[in-house]
């Protein structure tokens, strides 16, 4: 009897070890890894950052990196080329001279000038913050868009215009 009772509570227990192990728990943020030691520097560096699905999300390009400690980067001349998530084709393009990264909140700063241009606009500032996890941002002081499809965005109502927002 205490042999059947011992079988049975061990089998429980392995039982309940196996559903936590199976149990689909929330995946952790994955931060952006960028190899690099402490003090070290490097020049060209390309760094592709892909979805949990595999999708590409955005490339970034850095003609000259710095880690500054283990959360943050320093970066001149780089660029980021985000992608689509449906399509996987080429989005916006960020262009900075010099920012900041911090690798475990994914945000990246500047005080400097910053181009993003996509197909239909251009948007330049004299600094910006930008979650490369969100894929949102905002551009600072002396801000300027140039939208190139004006007049496609003229042409259409309003109605035109609220039923395009509701396809998208």
């Amino acid at each position: 009897m205490k042999s059947c009772i011992k079988l049975i509570s061990v089998l429980g227990l392995i039982g309940l070890t196996a559903v936590e192990l199976w149990a689909d728990k929330p995946k952790s943020e994955r931060k952006i890894d960028i190899p690099i030691p402490i003090g070290h520097d490097a020049k060209g560096l390309r760094l592709p950052m892909r979805n949990d699905d595999g999708k590409l999300q955005f490339i970034l390009d850095v003609e000259h990196v710095l880690r500054v400690d283990q959360a943050n980067v320093q970066m001149h001349n780089s660029i980021i080329q985000t992608y689509d998530d449906k399509t996987g084709a080429p989005s916006a393009k960020i262009e900075m001279i010099d920012s900041l990264m911090n690798t475990e909140t994914s945000v990246l700063t500047t005080q400097n000038p910053v181009v993003i241009t996509r197909d239909d606009f251009r948007l330049t500032g004299d600094g910006a913050v930008f979650n490369t996890k969100t894929r949102q941002g905002k551009v600072l002081k002396n801000v300027r868009l140039i939208i190139y499809n004006r007049d496609e965005l003229k042409k259409k109502s309003p109605e035109q215009q609220a039923s395009a927002s509701e396809q998208n």
